[in-house]
């Protein structure tokens, strides 16, 4: 999936120097931070820069791009969908991972991209099971795994830590056989 094109002039492609700055833009947003398991608060451009060259340079060890930037049509960045840490080939599971802008929250954006990535794991990257976290309090972003095809496996109880708090996440999973039973 070098691109792929989504609804309404959207598409994945991949993470670029490029967007530094709408990744630093659209990462000010603190509703963001609190929703996410590993993006730092603030959110500064040196964290920006650290991450685009540890995607640019995962993807120059891979044979296959594992994290994609959500973009408009004209290319601008939106959000981002992967699974940052997954060695194509030698996993059969990986855990993604998204944020999208707050302008396009609320109209299915991240639900299509998610859909999107979920195929693309199982049938490009040879991916058995997808996996997901989410802060027990974040429905929406429940909501768009469930659209996507996932299922609540469980919730983890102060699984995760977040802002000096162990805090519950619902566990999610998706297998390469549920994708038939995906919902729009």
């Amino acid at each position: 999936m070098n691109e792929r094109h989504l609804d309404d002039g959207f598409r994945l492609s991949g993470v670029e120097r490029r967007d530094k700055a709408a990744v630093v833009e659209h990462l000010q947003e603190k509703k963001i931070w609190e929703n996410t398991l590993d993006i730092p608060w603030p959110y500064t451009e040196d964290d920006a820069t650290a991450w685009i060259e540890g995607r640019i340079q995962h993807r120059s060890e891979q044979p296959k791009e594992t994290t994609f930037a959500l973009r408009r049509a004209d290319g601008r960045l939106v959000g981002v969908v992967g699974a940052d840490d997954l060695d194509v080939g030698a996993s059969h599971r990986a855990r993604i991972g998204y944020w999208l802008a707050k302008p396009y929250w609320g109209q299915g954006l991240m639900t299509k991209a998610v859909s999107r990535y979920a195929e693309y794991a199982v049938t490009e990257l040879d991916v058995v099971r997808l996996t997901a976290e989410v802060f027990a309090w974040n429905e929406a972003s429940a909501r768009v795994l469930q659209k996507a095809g996932f299922t609540q496996e469980g919730r983890l109880r102060k699984h995760r830590e977040k802002d000096g708090a162990l805090v519950d996440v619902r566990y999610f999973g998706l297998l390469r056989g549920d994708l038939d039973g995906a919902r729009d």
